[in-house]
């Protein structure tokens, strides 16, 4: 009897491990460059992700210290799919730049 109970107490607390979180591929920020399509996200911490991005003329010359930015997302059935971001510079030069997904129904329109 408390083998089952146990198991549903495990997959209760680790429910934020098991859920997928993608965000877009942009060419000067979010995902690998050169590439199409989505990145998955890796969770750092709770509610913090990390992808690999591109930070124009900043290749590795950047602080240790991580940053982070929140995104827009979306749940759908495989988990959270997230607006990709272009860097800018005021996001500063960090050789970790974390996401923190902020769940929306649907996303802005773009002009």
């Amino acid at each position: 009897m408390k083998k089952p109970t146990l198991l549903l107490i495990l997959i209760f607390c680790s429910g934020g491990v098991l859920a997928q979180v993608n965000i877009d591929r942009i060419p000067l920020g979010s995902g690998t460059p050169g590439n199409d399509g989505v990145e998955n996200a890796v969770e750092w911490d709770l509610n913090l992700y990390h992808a690999p991005q591109y930070m124009p003329g900043h290749p590795t010359a950047s602080t240790i210290f991580p940053r982070a930015i929140s995104v827009l997302c979306m749940e759908k059935e495989t988990g959270l799919h997230c607006k990709g971001y272009n860097w800018l510079p005021e996001m500063g030069r960090t050789e970790y730049l974390m996401i923190r997904p902020m769940i929306v129904k649907e996303f802005p329109a773009q002009n």
